[in-house]
């Protein structure tokens, strides 16, 4: 009895009764929770069910549907709330454009940003009707303030000066106001793909690079308005970029890309036709059967005879692209990608870097630009085709964003085009083998290629 009444009164008995009051409650839940979550658990698995359906029906390459399909079994949730937002829309029937050939006057490859840079100042000073801007970044600094101070006195003098911006790509860079700022100085600026969530529209950005003076003088490749692409700033090491000017036919096609995304009527340009064949290379943020980007590297890969150089910041193509590069590389041609060597993201770039790895395997070259961080988007085929643009090599440029290039059949810009790239191909870094570590975390990033 003492040891009852001890038992009872000390301080064993509270910690006995809750442990068998924990024990039952967890007994309880093991055998009734089953039933009450069940309703829950089918609502689960149909909600997922549905979108996996959706996925699997989608018009969208097979390379986007397998992370997605992914993301609904690991999250039935919110994995499949996210797949849903991005699903594509219905679309038309598709209608061919046919690829128009168009002649320029001049054609001048500029191998670095700076480049670009001076010979941009001089034009727009020049600029007799309008200047037409239209870029992915834009930021203050010793670049875009250059810019600005011409544009600023061209609009007092009376041209239509206007400034297209990614609202995204400038929405850690611009300061709130800015467009009332740009038309306290008389330039027209407006945000485009406005960012808002929740939106299927959030994950195309408008990735072009355009220069128009005139409809007379374009320029495009991979350079943005601010101070890393020139050297200003330095970050990654040196920043090796390229663009394009050209003048002719295709600056008057440019003006009427710009005049599309701004919203406002295309000018009439008189401008003079010269000799140099051109063909414009463009696709928008939205939903198509066909992409013309893809279709421009996959032909120019299956006609080069001999040789074909392409520079690149992001490597994760579509099977389409990857399927003709490794065709080139087993019919023996010379096929070579320059990567960076340094980042800007590192997810990214272990991405990068799987590709290459694989397409070295088959055949391919790839060396890394040991300077610094490559954000060149060029290619160069058999000395005579040249294609320089805003297209990176991998999903989201080649599929979602809004982008632009221009190919060019000429043997003297192939020229200048091929030498650059050899003489950073001189002083590349051969690519090295993964570690265990890398190879694991790889086979899970390269899952979700598609959606980086």
């Amino acid at each position: 009895m003492r040891k009852l009444r001890n038992f009872f009164g000390g301080r064993l008995f509270p910690c006995a009764l809750l442990t068998l009051l924990v024990a039952l409650a967890i007994a309880a839940a093991a055998i009734y929770l089953p039933r009450a979550l069940a309703p829950i658990a089918l609502a689960e698995r149909l909600f997922a069910l549905v979108t996996a359906l959706t996925v699997v029906n989608a018009t969208e390459p097979h390379e986007c549907k397998l992370p997605k399909l992914v993301l609904a079994i690991m999250l039935p949730w919110t994995g499949s709330f996210l797949c849903l937002l991005s699903r594509r829309k219905k679309l038309p029937p598709p209608s061919p454009k046919p690829s128009v050939t168009l002649y320029a006057a001049e054609t001048e490859y500029c191998p670095v940003g700076r480049d670009m840079y001076e010979r941009l100042l001089p034009d727009l000073e020049n600029a007799r009707k309008f200047i037409w801007l239209e870029y992915y970044i834009v930021a203050h600094g010793a670049f875009f303030d250059a810019v600005l101070e011409i544009l600023e006195r061209k609009a007092a003098a009376g041209l239509d000066v206007r400034l297209l911006y990614d609202d995204f790509g400038c929405s850690l860079l611009l300061p709130r106001g800015f467009e009332k700022e740009m038309k306290r100085r008389g330039v027209k600026a407006k945000a485009t793909r406005k960012v808002r969530f929740p939106s299927r529209a959030l994950n195309r950005r408008n990735h072009r690079k355009i220069a128009v003076v005139d409809g007379e003088i374009a320029y495009t490749g991979g350079v943005n308005l601010a101070d890393e692409y020139i050297g200003e700033t330095i970050r990654f090491g040196h920043w090796k970029d390229t663009a394009l000017r050209v003048t002719g036919q295709p600056a008057a096609e440019f003006a009427k890309l710009f005049a599309e995304d701004a919203g406002i009527p295309y000018p009439e340009c008189t401008t003079e036709a010269g000799n140099i064949p051109c063909k414009i290379v463009a696709d928008g943020a939205e939903d198509s059967y066909a992409r013309a980007g893809v279709a421009a590297y996959c032909d120019l890969i299956y006609r080069t005879k001999q040789k074909i150089y392409i520079n690149t910041p992001y490597l994760a193509p579509d099977g389409a692209t990857v399927s003709a590069l490794k065709t080139a590389a087993a019919e023996g041609k010379d096929v070579r990608i320059m990567i960076p060597h340094i980042p800007d993201k590192r997810t990214t770039f272990l991405i990068t870097k799987s590709f290459a790895r694989e397409l070295a395997y088959a055949g391919v070259n790839i060396r890394e630009y040991t300077a610094g961080f490559l954000h060149a988007k060029s290619a160069v085929a058999d000395g005579k085709i040249s294609f320089v643009s805003s297209y990176n090599l991998d999903f989201r440029s080649l599929y979602l964003q809004a982008e632009c290039g221009l190919t060019v059949d000429d043997e003297t810009l192939a020229e200048a085009l091929e030498q650059d790239f050899l003489a950073a191909w001189r002083t590349g870094t051969e690519l090295k083998k993964a570690n265990f570590f890398e190879r694991k975390l790889c086979a899970v990033l390269r899952l979700f290629a598609p959606l980086v």
